[in-house]
């Protein structure tokens, strides 16, 4: 076990561009919602919604996304993510968020760190949007185009921790003073395991958004996002779909994975050279597996540069 590095600092995350610009947002539109709620003025003057609950801002679908009334409001894909309604979010938000942000910055570099969040956050909304709408044609239930709201960093979330997966899969975050830890690539599927419990139980919303920024982010790293070869993507077999889940269910995930990679390709939505199973040509291999390797080399490296912070330790 080496010795645990780091993801970095809460201070050294604000002399980063990218890492500022998405926290300076995130703070600025929470504690406006904070202070739109406490005083209330804004949303009874200018527009006449429902009222909030304790931990809701119905009555603000300019700022989140309120399926049967924010569709004039197109900027709040976006503005969604960065408003949390609750003190308990906003702290996990404030504290995560930061943390990871810097170390993949310092990855990608301050564009495609803004582009990867754009994304992710961007079209986990609009799927959770679109599917709102969908239950409402069906069920007819006014309650999920205006009783519902989405808002929140958990789609982006996720996001980080899927990209930690395909730079430091094999690292543990060590908790509690190292009594405990966890394989960086379990957290994403921990995190998709409390969204299904909370969807079950009936708080689809905000949680949904889990399930759905795994699956944008992962779909973009794993057919979009640009690498050092001049390609695009990782068609690396580590990085594969099935692995997301466990051996005895892999022959079932196989074939409905292959099933929706043969469409996708026949509408020209993935490249037709990235495999989807990690099952690519041999040259195409050999590259996926250079650039992997790659990447988790100058992870493991930013991981032991970083100042103390979340402890990671590699196997």
């Amino acid at each position: 076990m080496a010795v645990p590095p780091s993801l970095g600092s809460l201070g050294g995350a604000l002399a980063l561009p990218g890492t500022r610009i998405i926290c300076g947002l995130l703070f600025g539109l929470s504690g406006l919602l904070a202070c739109m709620r406490v005083f209330e003025f804004a949303a009874v003057r200018w527009y006449q919604a429902p009222q909030a609950g304790a931990d809701g801002a119905l009555a603000y679908p300019y700022l989140v996304i309120v399926p049967g009334e924010s569709y004039i409001f197109p900027w709040t894909l976006i503005s969604a993510a960065l408003c949390e309604t609750t003190i308990i979010e906003f702290i996990i938000s404030a504290i995560s968020v930061p943390l990871a942000s810097q170390y993949l910055e310092r990855q990608w570099g301050a564009t495609e760190l803004l582009n990867f969040s754009v994304i992710v956050v961007g079209v986990s909304n609009a799927i959770a949007w679109i599917a709102a709408v969908a239950l409402y044609i069906v069920t007819g239930s006014s309650q999920v185009l205006n009783g519902t709201q989405y808002h929140g960093m958990q789609a982006l979330q996720t996001g980080y921790l899927v990209a930690f997966v395909q730079l430091v899969p094999q690292n543990q975050v060590q908790l509690l003073g190292g009594r405990y830890s966890v394989s960086v690539k379990d957290l994403p599927m921990l995190y998709v395991g409390l969204s299904n419990v909370m969807c079950i139980i009936g708080r689809t919303s905000p949680f949904i958004l889990i399930q759905f920024g795994w699956l944008v982010s992962w779909v973009y790293l794993r057919f979009y996002q640009r690498n050092a070869h001049g390609g695009r993507g990782d068609c690396s077999d580590s990085f594969a779909f099935i692995h997301w889940f466990p051996p005895f269910v892999h022959p079932v995930v196989s074939v409905i994975a292959r099933t929706v990679y043969g469409v996708c390709r026949k509408l020209r939505l993935v490249p037709e050279h990235t495999p989807m199973l990690g099952e690519p040509e041999i040259g195409l291999q050999l590259n996926s597996r250079a650039e992997a390797e790659r990447r988790r080399a100058l992870a493991l490296a930013a991981l032991d540069n970083g100042a103390p912070g979340v402890p990671f330790a590699s196997d």
